[in-house]
C-alpha cells in the first residue's frame, strides 16, 4: 500500500510539473505587461483552435508630426504665442517619438534574448533617413505538430507552433508617420483528447446570462430594444457606414455576402454606472467560465472587457462554421457606452455581420436605410 501511495505522489508531482510548465513564455508576458504599463493597449483573446489558443496583440503607431492649425487660430495669436504653441507641439511630438523608440528597443532586446531558445527565429532591419523597416519573428516547436514557415511581405510566418511571436514596424519612404504591430500566440493542448470542434451553443449561453440581463431591466429607465440589421445581395455600404464588417469567402456556399442580425440591445442609464459595471463583471465571469467548460466549441473570448465610449467591445463570440452549414450563424455579446449610458448587445447573425455605426439609436438598418427609435 505504501508503494502504491508513493507511485501516486510521483505521478501527481510529474503531472503538476508538466502543467506548471505548460505556460506562455514568461519573458514575453513581462514584455506585454510593460507595454501596457507604458500606455500601449494590449488585447488578450482566447479561442478554440487546434488547442486552446491565447493571443496577445498591440499596435505601436506614430501619426504624422505635421499639426493642423486653423487659420482663425493663427490669426488670433501673436507671434510669441504662435511660437510658444509650436514649441509645445514639437516637444509633444518629440516625446511621442522617443516613447516609440523606447518601446521598439524593449521589443528588440526581448527578441534577441529569446532567439537562442526558439526552434526558429528571423530578424530583419533596415534603417536610413528615408525609411525604417523591422521584421522580427520566432517560434517554439510543438512536439505533436510539424512546424512550418513561409515568407510574406511581413517577414517570416509560422504554422503549427506551440508558441510564436512577431513584430512588424514600418516607416514608409519619405514619410514621418510609422506603424507597428506585435502579436504573440500560445497554444495549449486541450485538457483531453477530442474530435472536431463543435458549434457554439448560443441558446445554452444565453440561458446562462439571461437572468442577469433581466435583473438589470428592473433599474429605473433601463430598456430592452429589438435589433434588426439586414443587408441583401448586391448592397455595398458607403464609407463610414459601419463599425464592423465581416466578409467571408467559402467553398461550400454561394458567397452572396448577405446577412441578418437579430437579438436584443439592453440599455442602462448613466446614473446607474455602478450597477452597469457590476453587470459587466458578472457577464465577463460567466463568459469565461462557459468557454473554459466548453472548450470544444467554436468561440473567441476577450479578456478584460470594458465599456468604451462610442466604441463596440466584444466579450465573447462564437459560430457554427465547423458544421459547414449553407448559412453560417455567429453569436456576439458586446458592450457599448455613450453620453446616455451603457449598453449590452446580445445578437445572432445569419451570414455576415455588418454592424451599423450608430446602432444604439437604431430601430432597424436595412441596406443602409436607417430607422431611428
Amino acid at each position: 500500500m505504501k508503494r502504491y501511495h508513493l507511485f501516486i505522489i510521483i505521478y501527481l508531482s510529474f503531472f503538476c510539473f508538466c502543467g506548471a510548465n505548460a505556460q506562455p513564455n514568461a519573458r514575453l508576458q513581462e514584455l506585454e505587461k510593460t507595454l501596457k504599463e507604458r500606455g500601449y493597449g494590449v488585447t488578450h483573446i482566447q479561442r478554440s483552435s487546434r488547442g486552446i489558443e491565447q493571443r496577445w496583440t498591440s499596435g505601436l503607431h506614430m501619426p504624422s508630426g505635421t499639426p493642423t492649425i486653423s487659420k482663425e487660430l493663427i490669426q488670433n495669436m501673436s507671434a510669441d504665442q504662435l511660437k510658444a504653441f509650436m514649441l509645445r507641439i514639437d516637444s509633444t511630438e518629440t516625446a511621442r517619438k522617443q516613447r516609440i523608440v523606447e518601446a521598439i528597443d524593449l521589443i528588440r532586446s526581448t527578441f534577441s534574448a529569446l532567439a537562442s531558445t526558439a526552434s526558429e527565429s528571423y530578424m530583419y532591419e533596415v534603417h536610413n533617413k528615408e525609411c525604417d523597416t523591422i521584421r522580427l519573428s520566432m517560434a517554439w516547436k510543438d512536439e505533436s505538430h510539424p512546424l512550418s514557415s513561409w515568407r510574406s511581405d511581413g517577414g517570416v510566418l509560422y504554422d503549427g507552433a506551440r508558441e510564436a511571436v512577431m513584430f512588424n514596424f514600418h516607416r514608409p519612404l519619405g514619410k514621418d508617420w510609422s506603424s507597428g504591430y506585435y502579436s504573440h500566440v500560445y497554444t495549449a493542448p486541450f485538457p483531453e483528447p477530442m474530435g472536431d470542434i463543435k458549434s457554439f451553443d448560443a441558446k445554452a449561453f444565453q440561458a446562462l446570462i439571461s437572468p442577469h440581463l433581466k435583473r438589470a431591466l428592473k433599474l429605473k429607465g433601463a430598456k430592452k430594444y429589438p435589433v434588426y440589421w439586414r443587408h441583401d445581395e448586391g448592397y455595398n455600404e458607403e464609407v463610414g457606414e459601419l463599425t464592423l464588417k465581416v466578409t467571408r469567402m467559402r467553398d461550400y456556399a454561394d458567397n452572396k455576402h448577405t446577412g441578418l442580425t437579430t437579438g436584443d440591445l439592453y440599455f442602462i442609464p448613466k446614473t446607474f454606472e455602478n450597477e452597469a459595471r457590476e453587470l459587466l463583471v458578472t457577464l465577463d465571469s460567466l463568459s469565461h467560465a462557459y468557454v473554459e467548460t466548453h472548450y470544444d466549441q467554436d468561440y473567441s473570448y476577450h479578456y478584460h472587457p470594458r465599456f468604451s465610449y462610442n466604441n463596440n467591445v466584444t466579450i465573447v463570440s462564437g459560430g457554427n462554421w465547423p458544421d459547414k452549414q449553407p448559412v453560417e450563424k455567429d453569436y456576439y455579446l458586446c458592450t457599448y457606452m455613450d453620453d446616455d449610458g451603457f449598453y449590452v448587445l446580445d445578437v445572432t447573425t445569419e451570414g455576415e455581420i455588418w454592424m451599423p455605426r450608430d446602432y444604439p439609436k437604431l430601430k432597424s438598418w436595412i441596406n443602409g436605410q436607417r430607422t431611428y427609435r
